[in-house]
């Protein structure tokens, strides 16, 4: 069997040596990764920045969730397995995609090294003003690059652990 990661869900598709039921462009290898990122949760929603709070997925996210479960259910993928965060956002969209699926007996893995990425001092606050507050290119940066992150948090921030 194959295995996968996200910051969300990721599952591992097909085992070695089985004719794929559906398209895939990897002709190379015999193993899939299917990467699924969480549905809408309430701090996406409101634009804020989220990291590792735990924020729960809206209606509209568990909809999302839903539709991403049948959208594979129909393309006829089976999974061997399948990794997530420890974040109830990820586990939820998670148990939903394999409900919708017809896939709950496969294994889950859980681990919080597959959390996103700690937002630290930014967490909780609106991503449009801290854009307006540092400026664009910064916040680029301490979203996306791996050799600089955001300012850490505080110890007495309002969401540090």
């Amino acid at each position: 069997s194959a295995s996968a990661s996200a910051s969300s869900a990721a599952a591992a598709v097909g085992s070695a040596g089985t004719r794929r039921p559906f398209t895939s462009i990897n002709s190379s290898t015999p193993y899939q990764l299917c990467f699924l990122r969480h549905g809408q949760s309430t701090w996406n929603r409101d634009n804020r920045f989220i990291g590792w709070t735990d924020t729960p997925l809206t209606e509209h996210g568990v909809l999302e969730a839903r539709v991403a479960g049948q959208m594979l259910r129909k393309s006829r993928v089976l999974f061997d397995e399948v990794h997530t965060s420890m974040l109830r956002r990820s586990i939820r969209t998670t148990n939903l995609v394999l409900m919708e699926t017809g896939q709950e007996y496969i294994p889950v893995h859980k681990s919080w090294r597959l959390n996103e990425r700690s937002y630290g001092d930014l967490v909780g606050m609106n991503k449009k003003e801290v854009v307006m507050e540092h400026g664009a290119d910064q916040v680029k940066r301490w979203r996306r690059s791996y050799d600089e992150p955001p300012p850490p948090m505080r110890d007495d921030h309002r969401y540090h652990p």
